[in-house]
C-alpha cells in the first residue's frame, strides 16, 4: 500500500518537527526508557518465558505496557485480568497469539474474543515489544495522528476495536511511514519508534485545535464507555463494564464505593451512540431501583443528549434528580487530561508498588 503525494508531504513536515524532538533532551530520557522497555518486554514474551509464566511475571508485562499508564492502581488491573481470565488461559492464548501457526489474522482475532480486559492498545503495544519491525500501536493517539497526516479513508480511524485484517492493513501503512523516517535519516526506524512519531505528530497537530470541539463529535461506543471505567478507577472507584446492576438491567458501566460500615454507593453510566432513546431510559429507570445506585449518568455527544432530555420531560421527579447527562467528547478530554495528570504524579514515587515500572 503506497503512499499519495499530500499524505508524503504530510509526513515530512512533522518529520521536520520530529528532528527537534530527536535533539532534545526530553528524546533521550524517552530512548532510554524505551529501550529499557524493549529489553525487558523482549525477554519475557520468549515461547519459554511465557510457558513458565507466573502471576507476578505477568504483572510486571502489564505493568512495562504504556497502556496501563492510565490506571494508578496497577495491581488492581492486573489481578482483574487474571480473575476474569486465569493464568493459564492468558497464557495459552498469548502464546497462540505470538506463536501460532495458523494465518496471523485468526490468531489475533482469536485472542481478541477469548481475553476480557485487554484492549486493542494493550495487545498491539504487547505485539510490537515482541517485533517492533511488523507490528504497530493502535491508540487513540495513534488514530489522531494518522487522521492527521491524511489517512482517514484509507483507515478505520473511528474504529477502537478493530479485527486482525484491519490491524494488517494499519501495519501496512505504519511500515511506509517508518520508511519515510529511515530516508529522512533515521535509520534504525521501527514500528516502536514510529509510535513516537506519531504521538509526535498528534502533541504538534493538537495544539492547534486545542479546546475546539469538531463541529460533528462522533466516537466509539465501546471506546467511550472504557474510557469512563478508567476515569472512575482513577479517582479510587471500583469500576466495571458491562454490569448486571438490577433485573433486566445490564448497563455500561458502573462506579462502586464503600463508604466504611455504611454501606456502598454506585453510579451507573449509559452510552448511547444510536438507536432507542426509549430502550435507554427504561434500563436506566430499572438500573435506579437498585437502592445503592445513587445517579445514572446518559453518555452521548449534544444533539443525543438534547433529544435524551426532551424524551425524559413528565418522567417522576425521584428519577429525574438522579438522572444526569455526560457528553461524550468531555469523557474523552477528560480521559486524556487524566492520564497525563497520572502519568506526572507518578514520577514523584508516592506510592512504590511490587511491579518495579
Amino acid at each position: 500500500m503506497s503512499l499519495n503525494e499530500e499524505q508524503r508531504k504530510n509526513i515530512r513536515e512533522y518529520i521536520k518537527l520530529f528532528k527537534k524532538y530527536s535533539e532534545s533532551e526530553e528524546y533521550q530520557r524517552d530512548l532510554e526508557e524505551r529501550k529499557a522497555r524493549e529489553k525487558f518486554l523482549s525477554e519475557a514474551l520468549r515461547k519459554d518465558r511465557i510457558e513458565s509464566m507466573t502471576e507476578f511475571d505477568f504483572g510486571e508485562i502489564i505493568s512495562k505496557l504504556w497502556a496501563a499508564g492510565m490506571w494508578a492502581n496497577k495491581e488492581y488491573l492486573i489481578q482483574k485480568i487474571i480473575n476474569d481470565n486465569g493464568l493459564d488461559k492468558i497464557k495459552e492464548r498469548l502464546n497462540d497469539l505470538l506463536y501460532g501457526q495458523e494465518p496471523f489474522e485468526k490468531r489475533f482475532d482469536r485472542f481478541v474474543r477469548n481475553v476480557k480486559g485487554l484492549g486493542p492498545a494493550s495487545i498491539t503495544e504487547i505485539l510490537c515489544f515482541f517485533n517492533p519491525k511488523e507490528y504497530g500501536i493502535w491508540n487513540d493517539k495513534a488514530r489522531k495522528a494518522l487522521k492527521i497526516l491524511g489517512f482517514e479513508n484509507v483507515l478505520p480511524l473511528k474504529k477502537y476495536q478493530i479485527s486482525g485484517r484491519d490491524y494488517i492493513k494499519f501495519n501496512q501503512v505504519v511500515k511506509n511511514i517508518a520508511e519515510e523516517l529511515r530516508e529522512a535519516g533515521f535509520k534504525d526506524a521501527d514500528l516502536l519508534m514510529l509510535d513516537y512519531f506519531l504521538y509526535e505528530v498528534w502533541r504538534v497537530g493538537e495544539l492547534k485545535q486545542i479546546e475546539k470541539e469538531p463541529k460533528k463529535y462522533v466516537f466509539d461506543h465501546d471506546e467511550i464507555r472504557d474510557f469512563i471505567r478508567d476515569i472512575g478507577l482513577s479517582l479510587g472507584f471500583e469500576a466495571e463494564t458491562e454490569k448486571t446492576i438490577g433485573h433486566g438491567a445490564r448497563v455500561d458501566v458502573i462506579w462502586r464505593a464503600k463508604i466504611a460500615n455504611l454501606g456502598v454507593v454506585t453510579y451507573v453510566f449509559e452510552v448511547h451512540k444510536s438507536g432507542s432513546i426509549d430502550s435507554l431510559v427504561l434500563n436506566l429507570q430499572k438500573a435506579i431501583r437498585n437502592p445503592t445506585v445513587q445517579k445514572v449518568i446518559a453518555v452521548s455527544d449534544k444533539e443525543q443528549l438534547e433529544k435524551i432530555k426532551k424524551e425524559v420531560q413528565g418522567l417522576p421527579d425521584d428519577f429525574i434528580r438522579a438522572l444526569s447527562f455526560w457528553d461524550a467528547y468531555e469523557v474523552e478530554q477528560t480521559h486524556e487530561k487524566l492520564s497525563e495528570v497520572i502519568k506526572s504524579i507518578e514520577k514523584l514515587e508516592l506510592v512504590k508498588s511490587e511491579f518495579n515500572y
